[in-house]
This record gives structure tokens, sequence and C-alpha cells, in this order.
């Protein structure tokens, strides 16, 4: 793997954590574990209409959580492992895996009042990676399911990071050009790390900074490794308790390393994003949110190979603007929550070509709890993203719909059973038409946690 210099602010400040002397009062030392077994049908295992071919997988492996906590420092962290074997193509068994790792330091906030300090730091390892996709629009893993059948749909954050199993999840990426794009097998790493960095000066009105930067790698042929840098400013005001006023200020950019795509080739990607964002809690159960901008982007060096490669077309490399912006509501009530999100973004090609795109999605969730140990899920999601500045690499629509439940058999196994369905129209050069439907059948056994205490 190339040596890139990549920011890890993470090991930075576990140094400074070890080296800080804890206060002699109670610290806990926690471990939680389980274990997940997941038996899946998928008809298109390749993502590949031309040359359909369906197959049974079986996904096992570990979740675990350690978490150490005094008062001065909290530090932690998550990892997930499946290793995925399948009965008609045993040459693509592999192994997913990934980890975070969680600090937080209140002896920071006690030594200077009202300064937060958060750390990201994000790892994943996905050998064949089964589909590529940015997307809010598949929004559900179903490799994992919490205690007590609490959560019927998976996590969508950490298990859908390590590559959702056969649900192609993908490699989240929040900023990403690509949502809702599905393609071919790639195996992938990536690393997220990030520093975000606010201050109160006044009850209602907190000033925050942030830095975080992604490195994407391909180990397959056809994609291109990415490094992104995101900057952030952002002034929170409280009007009312109800009300939330934001303006902020991103700057992006994202360097393509490494070998081009086969029919993109790039230098980097630059845009300026100012946003204004208002939120509001209509009631205590109802919340909404509403954001626009713009986006102020060129790209650099930008070519595009059409007709296998018997013509070359320059792309533009002069500032252009586009909106940005969308809006969120969701609704809790006794048994569940309901939540839709509409949204446009600016990305630089996620990897599958090196070209700005615009991104937009509609996705939309209801999970509900039909018992004490019964709960249900359905979500859709429909993504549509298009080359911007005369590129072709994507013209693609993609949608997706999924549903299922879960059950707490006892206090220490819960089991869950969904459907998935893909349907991708695609006129791009990066990609094609594609249709997938997937069943899962999981069950996940919980250890009791292990505690020490001093």
């Amino acid at each position: 793997m190339r040596n890139q210099n990549v920011f890890r602010p993470g090991m930075v400040f576990l140094c400074l954590a070890i080296a800080y002397p804890s206060s002699l009062v109670l610290a806990a030392l926690t471990l939680e574990s389980s274990f997940n077994l997941t038996e899946t049908y998928t008809d298109n295992l390749f993502y590949n209409d031309k040359d359909k071919e369906d197959d049974f997988g079986t996904l096992a492996g570990p979740n675990l959580e350690l978490r150490y906590d005094n008062p001065d420092i909290v530090l932690g962290a998550t990892y997930f492992g499946r290793f995925a074997a399948f009965v008609n193509n045993p040459d693509q068994n592999r192994y997913i895996q990934n980890a975070n790792i969680l600090l937080d330091l209140p002896f920071l906030t006690k030594r200077y009042k009202k300064l937060t300090v958060t750390i990201d730091e994000t790892m994943n390892f996905t050998p064949q990676l089964d589909a590529f996709s940015l997307s809010g629009a598949q929004d559900a893993s179903t490799t994992y399911s919490g205690r007590g059948g609490t959560d019927s749909g998976g996590t969508g954050g950490t298990v859908g990071a390590a590559g959702g199993a056969l649900g192609g999840s993908g490699i989240s990426q929040g900023t990403g050009g690509t949502q809702g794009v599905f393609t071919s097998r790639a195996s992938a790493f990536s690393n997220m790390s990030g520093i975000t960095v606010g201050y109160a000066m006044t009850p209602s009105v907190t000033p925050t900074f942030s830095y975080k930067n992604q490195y994407l790698h391909f180990f397959s042929s056809g994609f291109q490794d990415q490094l992104t840098h995101i900057g952030r400013f952002a002034l929170s005001y409280g009007k009312s308790e109800q009300t939330t006023i934001i303006p902020s200020y991103t700057y992006l950019q994202t360097d393509y390393l490494g070998t081009p795509t086969q029919v993109t080739v790039s230098d980097k990607l630059i845009s300026h994003q100012p946003r204004l964002t208002i939120s509001h809690n209509f009631t205590p159960l109802l919340t909404g949110a509403l954001q626009g901008g713009a986006a102020f982007s060129k790209q650099i060096g930008a070519k595009e190979t059409q007709d296998n490669g018997a013509t070359t077309q320059e792309l533009s490399d002069k500032w252009q603007s586009t909106f940005i912006g969308g809006a969120t509501i969701t609704k809790s009530y006794r048994n569940g929550n309901i939540s839709l999100n509409v949204d446009q973004t600016i990305g630089g090609g996620g990897g599958l070509a090196s070209q700005e795109t615009r991104t937009q999605t509609l996705t939309g969730r209801i999970q509900h709890s039909l018992s004490t140990k019964l709960n249900g899920f359905a979500s859709f999601g429909y993504a549509r993203n298009k080359s911007t500045q005369d590129g072709n690499a994507f013209d693609t629509n993609t949608y997706r719909v999924q549903g299922g439940i879960s059950y707490a058999f006892l206090n220490w196994l819960s089991g869950n059973v969904s459907y998935s369905h893909i349907n991708q129209k695609s006129k791009g050069l990066a990609v094609g038409d594609i249709k997938v439907n997937q069943v899962f059948f999981g069950l996940t056994a919980f250890a009791d946690p292990w505690v020490l205490m001093r």
C-alpha cells in the first residue's frame, strides 16, 4: 500500500491521553461482545446483468467494543469482522472488517471551560467488496442485530461501512459523489481521520472548526485512489429552544492518486461550499431541518476517454456553481420513528471516476416495534448521479427498497430476516444497468459484558 501523508489525529491524542495522569478515582474498563451468523441468497452475486449468477452465502464474525472511562478520559474502540463463504463461488470467499476509535477528553473541558474536542478515526478493509455504494439510498445493513431485537435493520454506520456483507453497503463517505451507484466488486481500504473543536462563546452561540480526511485505496483494477480533505467552519446560533441557525463554510479538495480509471483522468477537484442550515423542533417528537447553499467547484486536468480509447476529450477547468442543500424531517412516536430526507451534494467520483459529480438523493425509513421482542423496518431510496462540466462518466438512476423484522428470542439471542431489491439504470461510461434481489437470515448471540473497575 502506498505511503500517503494521511493525518491520524486519533493516534496523536492517544499519546497525549497516555501521558496525561488520570484522576485517582473510580475508572472502568468494559468489553462488550457478540457473534453473528447470517445465511444469505442473492440472484446477482457479481452485480452484472450481462452475466448473472445466483449464490448462497454464509457470513460469520464478531462485534467487539472495548471502552475505558474515568473522569479525565474516555477511550474506546469497536471492531467488526465477517468471514464470507459462498457455495458456488468459493474463490470469492473473503474477510470483511472495520475498526473505529473513540476518544473523548473531559480534562480539556475541565481545564478550558466551554471547550469541546471530538476525535474521529475509522479504518475499513473490504476485500472483494460486494458492489460499490456511497449512498443513504441504501441505509440499512442486515448483518448485525442489536440486543433484544431493538435494531431491526442493523447499524447503517459501523456495520454498513464495513461492507454490509452481501448488502453492498460499500465504504461510507458522507461527501462521496457516487452515492447510490452499484458496480462490480472491488477490494478496498479506507481510512477516515478527523478532529472537531468547538467553543461555547455564549449559551446560544458556538463556533466549530473541523478537519477530516479520507484516504481511499483500491487493490482492484478499474478504480482510482483518492485523498479527500474536508475543512469546515460553522457558527451555531440557538435562536430559541426550538430553532437553531447554522451558517457554515466547507472547503473540499479531492486529490486523485495513482493509476487513472479506464474512462477518466484528473489531478484534483476543488470546491468551496457556503451553506445555511435551519433546524426546528416543531414538537418534542417532530423535528425538521432545511439547508441551502452553493458549491463553487472546478476540476484540474480532467479528461475523458470515449469509444474504447479512440477519442479523448478535455473537460472544462473553469469555476462552476451548483446548488447544494436539502431537507430532513423525523417523526418519533410511541412504537417507532419515521424519517424522510432529500439532498443534493457535490463529490469527486468516489474512486469509480475522477470527475465532479452531482448527487441527488431521496430516502425514507420507518422503524416500528410490534412488541417488546419483535421489531420491523422498511426503507426506500432513490439516487440520481450526473457528471458535471460536460462529463459522461455518470448518468445513473438507482432505486433500492428494503424490509425486514428482528426478534429477541432470549436476552442473549436475537435474529433477523430481511429482503433487499436494487434496480439501477445507467447511460454513463463508468457503471451499467443492474438488478439484484437479496434475502438475509441472521442470528446474533450476546455475551455478558465484562467490566473491570478500580
